[in-house]
């Protein structure tokens, strides 16, 4: 997998207010880019536009993958995501979440992935059970888990290691290692200086908008 990131004059107003303005960046395979900047600064409304989930007031977002541009409409499909807005269903374990993610994306996993992916994340010995009964820092391995499980083509961490205890942080670590080598192209949003330095370069967003 080849691909490239490409983001021109991007741009989102609401009600009056420049919440993101101007922003340009370049990626391509295997390539971390640090999104940092205070609360408020648009860090989250940046990775959802990214992301295909948000129309940009202005500006463009281009993906290519092995020299093709992919239309805008499926840019979605090649991603995966975690971020705190983002819920999981509690009803489900593990294994079931990625299988459902699987589907949802018209793929199938076999069963030896799902739980070579649970085990990255170190959640291997709760597989089988229900998501309602993990802790918070649990729930965020799972949904690293989801996000990582069809090896997208771009992975977008919005915040992801804030409930994650030390483990966890280095699991986070394996994850955006192992997404680097497959060619991935990650986007890390965070304020944490210890996943700073797992970017390749950083965008500084800021209030002066």
């Amino acid at each position: 997998m080849t691909a490239s990131l490409l983001v021109k004059g991007l741009c989102k107003r609401y009600v009056g207010r420049w919440v993101v303005r101007d922003v340009e960046l370049s990626a391509m395979s295997g390539d971390v880019v640090g999104i940092v900047g205070n609360n408020g600064s648009g860090k989250s409304t940046l990775v959802k536009m990214i992301a295909g989930v948000l129309r940009p007031t202005r500006g463009t977002v281009t993906l290519t993958l092995n020299n093709s541009v992919v239309p805008p409409a499926d840019v979605p499909q090649l991603c995966g995501m975690v971020a705190p807005y983002l819920q999981i269903y509690d009803e489900f374990t593990p294994v079931e979440l990625l299988h459902l993610h699987a589907q949802l994306h018209g793929r199938t996993l076999e069963a030896s992935h799902v739980y070579s992916i649970l085990g990255r994340v170190g959640l291997d010995h709760v597989a089988s059970q229900s998501v309602r009964s993990f802790s918070s820092g649990m729930r965020q391995r799972a949904s690293l888990a989801i996000a990582v499980s069809l090896s997208p083509t771009l992975l977008l961490l919005d915040e992801p290691g804030v409930t994650l205890d030390e483990p966890g942080r280095l699991a986070l670590q394996e994850c955006i290692a192992s997404a680097r080598n497959s060619g991935s192209i990650v986007i890390l949003a965070t304020n944490d200086e210890r996943e700073r330095h797992l970017c390749d370069h950083v965008v500084r967003m800021t209030d002066d908008r």
